[in-house]
């Protein structure tokens, strides 16, 4: 990261992706995945990491390769996820000048002025959005004003730049309005933003959850205007006592079912599964798991078991919601 006192998310590296290909099938690879960059094989995440090496080099950067990351010698970290994704779905003779753009920008950020301080306060508030991100991703969270929206995933401030998005750190928060101002802002712009592509897709046992698809890199934080989103897309109304389940994998996807009878079930381990993959196999990931909103707040129901795959976890509260439906039925 910089040293400008803002935190730098990436845009898209390329509009190509086909969100709905996790369920395209696979060829079988006899190779395990990296455990760093699930979407690669053990000798592919290799390859980019050497092919990366050499790019800093090239550029006279000597650096520390870690499975996830590098170091340079002042101490900047580079993550690559996004670019990993971006080099997954091409060629290998093309690596290296897809990681060459992106370091290149990424490079430029680092003395390029603080948006903060040359953008005036109408300019930010037009830019402002509230934004999903995964916990774990952002360094030195506290640094950042935030709310947990769900369990691992926090609500942010984000600044929407040309090439890149800035997260408001506490001083620029406070300078453009404070926390509450620049949400009501941020969520104000997430509305105004246009449907890029809704799916319904067909859940095992009948049934079906619906897909929310963007490129934008906001997408996935339409979570935040549930229900009435969900309402307004589907024209389905939503029943207090049951809720709706709702999953953001990627900046890209924001996957939703209204409970409405038995087919919940089905809605459960569909949704599992697409945000599982659509979590590992795609840039900007946010979360893995699938939620319920138990009226107060989201509930997690998917957790990773000992063998590192997923389970559901059925609370009392939840298996009421369940109880309920079957019987509707």
């Amino acid at each position: 990261m910089s040293n400008m006192g803002w935190c730098q998310l990436d845009r898209p590296l390329q509009r190509k992706r086909i969100f709905l290909g996790i369920f395209r099938k696979k060829s079988q690879e006899p190779e395990t995945p990296d455990p760093h960059r699930t979407f690669l094989t053990l000798s592919a995440a290799n390859s980019f990491r050497a092919i990366t090496r050499e790019v800093f080099a090239e550029m006279g950067l000597e650096v520390q390769m870690q499975p996830g990351h590098a170091v340079d010698d002042s101490g900047r970290e580079f993550g690559f996820w996004n670019v990993a994704a971006a080099c997954h779905d091409e060629p290998q003779s093309a690596w290296r000048s897809l990681i060459s753009a992106h370091l290149q920008r990424v490079l430029g950020s680092f003395d390029a002025p603080d948006p903060f301080e040359i953008l005036s306060a109408a300019d930010v508030s037009g830019r402002a959005f509230a934004r999903l991100c995964d916990e774990a991703n952002i360094p030195t969270l506290d640094g950042y004003p935030h709310r947990e929206f769900a369990p691992g995933i926090v609500e942010m401030l984000a600044l929407d730049l040309p090439d890149t998005v800035a997260i408001f750190n506490h001083k620029n928060t406070s300078k453009f309005g404070g926390w509450e101002g620049l949400r009501i802002q941020g969520i104000t712009n997430l509305r105004r933003m246009e449907v890029e592509q809704l799916e319904t897709i067909p859940a095992p046992g009948g049934g079906s959850f619906t897909a929310l698809l963007g490129e934008s890199v906001y997408t996935a934080s339409q979570a935040l205007l549930l229900p009435e989103l969900a309402s307004e897309l589907t024209g389905k109304r939503i029943r207090e006592n049951l809720g709706w389940l709702m999953s953001v994998p990627n900046r890209h996807q924001l996957v939703w079912h209204i409970i409405e009878d038995d087919t919940v079930v089905g809605a459960v381990s569909g949704m599992a599964r697409f945000a599982a993959m659509g979590y590992s196999d795609s840039p900007g990931p946010v979360s893995p798991h699938v939620f319920w909103w138990n009226g107060t707040s989201y509930e997690q129901l998917t957790h990773v078991s000992n063998n590192g795959g997923l389970t559901i976890r059925v609370s009392p509260e939840f298996q009421t919601v369940l109880d309920s439906t079957t019987m509707d039925g």
